[in-house]
């Protein structure tokens, strides 16, 4: 069995009990890096696909277009591993979990989720196909199965190869000689294809010994139909009837296996091999794989360069292809600039496996990394602060800050370590600076937390440029922060990571210590969930929201504290006690909290969960959200994951200082819209909807600029076609408006 897939319901809502505090989310997209590329194939019409760590993406020679695919309407799954292209104008891909997706050359896509519901099998893994007249044969990790081509059904599974080990992995399938032929991980097994069933281990002929080497583990297998090549290690063989002869030795271990014209060409990090020579084609970087292709009677070969998709050399020119994506897909923060701008830091600790940091300003991404941009010392970026002076801080891992300041034009690029500001670095090397967040206080200074410095806590960073140190008055050994808050009052509220709670500081009078605010927040003197900080947040309203791996809390009034009182700290039970990640204020005050099970949104005071963001309601690529984002001028909200990142349009948006009515879909038909989108408003409008005798129908109230109606009356029942006027009226600045709609 299996089922077309695709997200028909692109529009989500998610309301509470009431209306005016609906959130909307629309027009889902995702991003990923297609940057890291696995496997390439031509389709029927001569079309390169490739697929990577992020999705697929089609590129077609003659126009040098780039089509990307992601899993909105596509796949099922990001992690694909393999992709092939058969003469009946098909693409089949697979997926790292066993998802198998099909387009067609009209680009529809039918989604096959046999394999990825297998369960019987712990790993289930797609990496190779191919394929004989109307069947396709897939090589997983556990085994081989076979699909039909023309009616999409699966044939038999084959899960036991002669001697090998039940279920053992195939890393490619090829057809040779009416044979087929498998690449595992204790050797090569071939099988006639004339047989009634290959799920027989008898059918299946093992070759265990390659070389001098006893249960090989064979990572490529490859024929143009006359030459049988494998690659094992650093080994390249050849199949001469008999046994595989050793080919030649690759300098290094070979990542890529192709023939082309009889010639076998493989692979490594440093280039492409052959059993005569080191092609000197000039890759600008490292491979980790490679194809080859006869295009005109010339061999093309495709490196896949890391990081930086794919470049072909077709003997003369390199050509790259220019893939617009982030070099990563894990999204470990993100923040979005006054401009809309969105800055991604793509470093999770542990592991140290950062690529810099990522820059998306709607349309184009900028990869910064430390071989592109001189200021950066290590790729290890782990935090991102976008403050409302313009100015970006790049919190990194042993190398300092990376500051960018908005220019109209190329952004100005500084670094900030030991050498040149008060940061300082670890104890056992002075050198080794980590920054984490930053905030901007009501006199222009910026705070940023020196993470596990030697003894300080944070430094101030000054209007001119200049910058002060700050240890830990409340506890002067301990430097294991990495969050920070500041309130009206110009108090710093900086969060422990390493169960410290909250420290409290606010420098007063610099010139003296005297009048300094000293205090620390921890579940022995306070209501606060657990002393790990995960998030520290203040909302528009100044009050004060701490994350935890136990839940969320707030504190109304954190200008309050003193050094021998802490305000009233509340927990939010709405959360009970989730995971918190992040904390995100949007521009209607509402709190969207990242946890490892999906994102909450809450309302102005947390007594209510306006919206529960999960994988089983939207199409989220993973519940276990990093760090969430609103741009509070569009609404458009980002959900970082491990894996990607997803896009919506929200309802959450910036209200407009005067009215500008505008009505979505126009005219409104609700039993087959659902909603209709009142946009254009002032803040705290009051909405009534009116017939054209002035009866009221409807009435809401809405704090920011979009309202919703269902085109329901006030008893629950539709209201009759016809036009309808919508009167509004601010709270906040008494002016009003009036529009018209349209009811089919």
């Amino acid at each position: 069995m299996h089922k077309v897939f695709a997200f028909l319901l692109c529009s989500v809502l998610l309301t509470s009990l009431s209306h005016s505090q609906s959130i909307i989310l629309t027009n889902w997209s995702t991003l990923s890096s297609l940057q890291t590329v696995r496997d390439v194939s031509l389709d029927s019409k001569g079309n390169l696909w490739a697929a990577t760590s992020g999705g697929v993406f089609r590129y077609e020679p003659t126009s040098r277009r780039v089509t990307e695919y992601r899993n909105i309407n596509a796949l099922q799954s990001l992690d694909t591993r393999t992709v092939y292209g058969t003469p009946e104008g098909k693409v089949y891909v697979g997926g790292g979990d066993g998802a198998l997706d099909i387009v067609n050359e009209d680009s529809t896509w039918t989604n096959i989720t046999d394999i990825v519901r297998a369960n019987e099998y712990p790993k289930r893994g797609i990496n190779d196909m191919t394929s004989r007249g109307d069947t396709l044969f897939i090589a997983t990790d556990f085994g081989v199965v076979t699909l039909g081509i023309s009616n999409e059904l699966f044939i038999e599974t084959i899960d036991r190869i002669g001697s090998f080990q039940e279920k053992t992995r195939i890393s490619g399938v090829v057809i040779f000689r009416d044979s087929i032929w498998v690449a595992t991980d204790a050797g090569v097994a071939v099988a006639p294809l004339a047989v009634a069933t290959l799920r027989l281990p008898s059918e299946w002929y093992v070759i265990n010994t390659i070389g001098d080497k006893v249960n090989p583990l064979v990572g490529f297998i490859h024929t143009d139909g006359t030459t049988l090549a494998i690659a094992e290690g650093s080994s390249a063989y050849t199949w001469n009837g008999k046994t595989f002869d050793r080919l030649f030795e690759a300098p290094s271990a070979i990542n890529g296996l192709s023939i082309a014209n009889s010639t076998v060409y493989a692979s490594t990090s440093a280039g492409v091999v052959t059993a005569s020579e080191q092609l000197q084609i000039p890759f600008t970087g490292p491979l980790t794989g490679h194809a080859s292709i006869t295009q005109n009677e010339n061999i093309v070969i495709i490196g896949f360069v890391k990081y930086k998709a794919i470049q072909t050399w077709d003997g003369a020119e390199l050509l790259p292809i220019s893939i617009n994506s982030p070099i990563s897909s894990q999204f470990a923060r993100i923040d979005v600039d006054i401009n809309g701008g969105v800055w991604v830091a793509t470093d999770v600790d542990p592991p140290r496996t950062g690529l810099g940091v990522s820059y998306f300003n709607g349309t184009t991404w900028t990869n910064y990394t430390s071989a592109n941009t001189p200021e950066l010392k290590t790729d290890a970026c782990y935090r991102v602060s976008a403050l409302s002076n313009g100015n970006i801080y790049i919190g990194t891992w042993g190398g300092g800050a990376l500051k960018f300041k908005l220019t109209d034009s190329i952004p100005e690029i500084m670094r900030l370590d030991n050498n040149n500001s008060a940061l300082q670095g670890i104890a056992i090397d002075p050198k080794y600076v980590l920054s984490a967040d930053v905030v901007l206080d009501r006199k222009g200074v910026e705070w940023m937390v020196n993470e596990q410095s030697a003894n300080q806590l944070l430094i101030g960073i000054n209007t001119d440029g200049s910058s002060v140190g700050y240890f830990n008055c409340a506890d002067p050994g301990n430097t294991a922060y990495r969050t920070i808050a500041v309130d009206e009052a110009g108090n710093k509220w900086v969060g422990s990571y390493l169960s410290n709670g909250v420290t409290v500081f606010n420098e007063k009078d610099s010139s003296t210590s005297s009048d300094d605010i000293c205090n620390s927040v921890q579940t022995s003197n306070s209501q606060i969930p657990d002393n790990a900080i995960s998030a520290l947040r203040t909302d528009r309203t100044g009050a004060l929201w701490i994350g935890t791996p136990k839940g969320v809390a707030v504190v109304s009034s954190p200008w309050a504290v003193t050094n021998t009182t802490i305000p009233f700290l509340r927990r939010v039970a709405a959360l009970g006690s989730a995971i918190v990640n992040d904390i995100y204020v949007d521009a209607l005050n509402y709190k969207w909290v990242a946890t490892t099970g999906g994102v909450y949104v809450l309302n102005e005071d947390g007594t209510e969960v306006l919206a529960s963001i999960t994988r089983s309601n939207a199409p989220l690529l993973d519940d276990n959200v990093k760090s969430v984002a609103v741009d509070v001028n569009t609404g458009i909200a980002y959900f970082g994951t491990s894996f990607g990142c997803s896009v919506a349009q929200s309802s959450s948006i910036r209200p407009l200082a005067t009215y500008a009515l505008s009505f979505s879909p126009q005219p409104f038909t609700p039993q087959a819209d659902g909603e209709l989108i009142m946009d254009g408003l002032a803040e705290n409008s009051d909405v009534r909807i009116l017939t054209v005798g002035g009866f009221m129908v409807s009435a809401m109230q809405t704090r920011g600029r979009q309202a919703l109606w269902d085109g329901r009356d006030i008893h629950g029942n539709y209201v009759p076609p016809g036009v309808y006027l919508v009167v509004v009226k601010s709270a906040t600045t008494g002016e009003s408006s009036l529009g018209k709609v349209m009811v089919k």
